[in-house]
């Protein structure tokens, strides 16, 4: 669920150095023969953070070009998974058919989908100019500025939204057309949640307390999962601050490019609206209510209720991050989200 973004001159979530990328022989051959022809690759750098990819930042040179272009280079981790991943493939159409156009996206330049050259799936994408949203909300930007990248991001995400598919469900083909069984992406909420928990490990930091405290959540699913019944617009699926870039344009702020469309998908855009909402105690306040603006104001619905909904549904994220954590940090904050759900139903 977790990737890793680009920032001018900067790499998120990095303390110290970080070594040289060495590629392997072949997806090298494959850079400078068919996927950047023509370019030196200069440098490679590796991009810290992702947990289901491995990413690197290109820096090639072409003849009589003075300064260098940036890339970035994602190589599919092979490694199963409770949610479904877009494949190589999918993720492409999405961003050629369905985000393009839409919204700010990055650009594909070339890509070995199934990895037959380079040995797994591999992707360029072009390189976007900004700053990570998740290090310019950490600055503690003033009120007026947070609540204007908060109306920026809202309303960014209202677009998504606006792309209409055929029916609600995860990707099956690059058609985008989802399974007609597909209503849910990942079914029943509480069969999800049971599912993650019988395959956690036996020395998981989760405690029994805070099993019982996930199933109980989970059974608010059916009322959370019949307010979005029948919902077939684009969702990303992994909307939070991480996969924002953000820069400054005529002297406001931008969302510069969304990243990393692994886990979208054909449904409500409350998943979405939840993804973001799932650390709101850490932002500014002024840029929650920036967000909500935003999202309104770009015709984004939110129903009676639609917090306690956008939590819910953001259980399937959860659960999954509270059963496989990454890393003790991010279980921190994630098991703190989890306590603040229950502590608003009662």
């Amino acid at each position: 669920m977790h990737e890793a973004v680009l920032a001018p001159g900067r790499l998120t979530g990095v303390t110290r150095p970080q070594p040289r990328e060495r590629l392997d022989p072949a997806t090298r051959a494959w850079l400078t023969w068919r996927a950047l022809p023509g370019a030196r690759l200069h440098k490679v750098d590796p991009l810290p953070g992702g947990f289901t990819n491995d990413m690197a930042v290109l820096t090639v040179r072409r003849p009589a070009a003075a300064d260098g272009e940036r890339y970035v280079l994602r190589r599919h981790r092979p490694g199963g998974s409770r949610f479904p991943r877009n494949t190589c493939a999918v993720e492409i159409a999405v961003l050629d058919r369905a985000a393009a156009g839409a919204v700010p996206v990055t650009t594909v330049i070339a890509a070995d989908p199934q990895g037959r050259i380079t040995g797994r799936p591999t992707l360029i994408y072009r390189f976007v100019e900004g700053s990570p949203l998740s290090q310019v909300l950490a600055d503690g930007p003033p009120d007026g500025e947070a609540r204007g990248l908060g109306r920026a991001v809202g309303g960014v995400l209202a677009r998504i939204g606006r792309v209409g598919l055929d029916r609600p469900g995860v990707f099956g083909d690059t058609s985008l057309v989802p399974a007609p069984d597909g209503a849910a992406p990942l079914g029943d909420l509480a069969s999800f949640v049971d599912r993650c928990l019988d395959t956690a490990t036996g020395d998981g930091p989760l405690s029994p307390a805070d099993s019982a405290v996930l199933r109980a959540l989970a059974r608010r699913g059916p009322r959370a999962l019949s307010a979005v019944a029948g919902e077939r617009s684009l969702v990303h699926g992994d909307f939070n601050p991480k996969n924002l870039l953000v820069r400054r344009h005529a002297g406001q702020w931008a969302v510069a490019a969304v990243l990393d469309w692994e886990l979208a998908f054909s449904g409500s855009p409350l998943f979405d609206v939840g993804n973001m909402l799932r650390f709101a105690h850490e932002y500014p306040p002024a840029f929650t209510t920036g967000f909500v603006e935003g999202f309104r104001d770009g015709n984004g619905r939110l129903p009676a209720h639609w917090l306690r909904h956008c939590r819910t549904l953001d259980l399937f994220a959860l659960a999954d991050i509270l059963t496989s954590p990454t890393d003790p940090p991010y279980f921190a904050r994630a098991h703190a989200a989890l306590h603040r759900s229950a502590t608003d139903w009662h």
